[in-house]
């Protein structure tokens, strides 16, 4: 179920959030299910922002992939705004083993459930 959206123009940062090099991520479950492929736009270190290619509803709480360092980060969704979402870390990033990189480092194409 996706989170409320944030009212239009309020602000709730508890970190200063610097902006990254559009690093590509992927969105998985907490079952390491893939859900679908985002862009980081910036990130702190309690959260990031994320571009989502697709609307579809998302679990409040999810998995980030970071491909360019391969690390995975628990998060909770904190606002959805059109196709950006706010995201809080639950934790430090780990590096992803082996069968985990080679797992969710390929293309996928969402299709419908």
């Amino acid at each position: 179920m996706e989170p409320p959206p944030l009212p239009t123009g309020q602000e709730s940062r508890h970190a200063h959030r610097r902006r990254t090099r559009l690093r590509p991520v992927k969105l998985v479950t907490t079952g390491g299910r893939f859900i679908q492929d985002g862009t980081a736009l910036d990130s702190s270190a309690i959260g990031a922002r994320i571009l989502r290619y697709e609307t579809r509803p998302l679990p409040a709480r999810i998995v980030i992939f970071d491909e360019s360092d391969r690390t995975l980060r628990a998060a909770s969704i904190v606002w959805i705004q059109e196709m950006e979402m706010g995201v809080r870390f639950a934790g430090p990033a780990r590096a992803a083993s082996p069968a985990e990189i080679s797992r969710l480092s390929g293309r996928y194409y969402a299709l419908p459930d």
